[in-house]
């Protein structure tokens, strides 16, 4: 089944996060593309869903299965996906938050947006930064091994979120932006992480 107004509905609140992205310059034409759809979508996606407050997993999932947009994926149990262009938005339900994921190069290498993008579209719509990212290594869909970038931040609900990004084999790692959710124990961790940042920017 086609679900073409679910989609029109994602777009539209993709327009929405481009102009917070960008703001609103009445010098720009009307018939001026947004040069970031794909990552309009992908931040738009992550606000709808994850950055969404609720009680408990159970929530999120019931908010997931209720979707208009979203159908289960057929490869990946528990995820949640819309193609735009061909191309897999998923969210999947965690038990301890709320993920948003996508594949930034498709498979004739096209790359949908940089590292260097997401991170200023974050910090432009209120995220605030924890520290310096990270290189580490994990494993590709293809289970070879690869570099990935790993930031962190407070997102504007107060929670740790946390993007992992490849620096490499980008068509084969499915970029995360992960939103903590429902442990205490991680609550006091953000709390404390808000309280040091609060005191150094005084």
């Amino acid at each position: 089944m086609n679900k073409v107004l679910p989609i029109v509905a994602l777009c539209s609140a993709a327009i929405l996060t481009t102009i917070l992205l960008n703001g609103c310059d009445k010098s720009v034409s009307k018939n001026a593309q947004n040069p970031q759809p794909y990552l309009s979508t992908f931040l738009s996606l992550h606000n709808q869903y994850c950055e969404k407050k609720y009680d408990n997993p159970e929530s999120l999932q019931n908010s997931l299965d209720q979707s208009p947009e979203l159908a289960p994926a057929k490869d990946f149990n528990g995820v949640y996906e819309v193609h735009v262009d061909g191309i897999s938005f998923a969210v999947s339900p965690e038990e301890d938050g709320c993920t948003t994921d996508v594949m930034v190069q498709t498979s004739d290498k096209k790359e949908l947006f940089s590292f260097e993008d997401i991170n200023k579209a974050l910090l432009n719509i209120g995220y605030v930064e924890t520290g310096e990212p990270v290189s580490r290594k994990d494993l590709g869909t293809d289970q070879s091994e690869l570099s990935i970038i790993e930031k962190k931040y407070i997102s504007p609900e107060g929670e740790i979120t946390i993007l992992d990004f490849p620096l490499e084999k980008k068509d084969k790692y499915y970029m995360t932006l992960f939103a903590e959710k429902f442990s205490e124990a991680k609550r006091e961790t953000k709390e404390k992480i808000i309280q040091s940042l609060k005191m150094a920017a005084r």
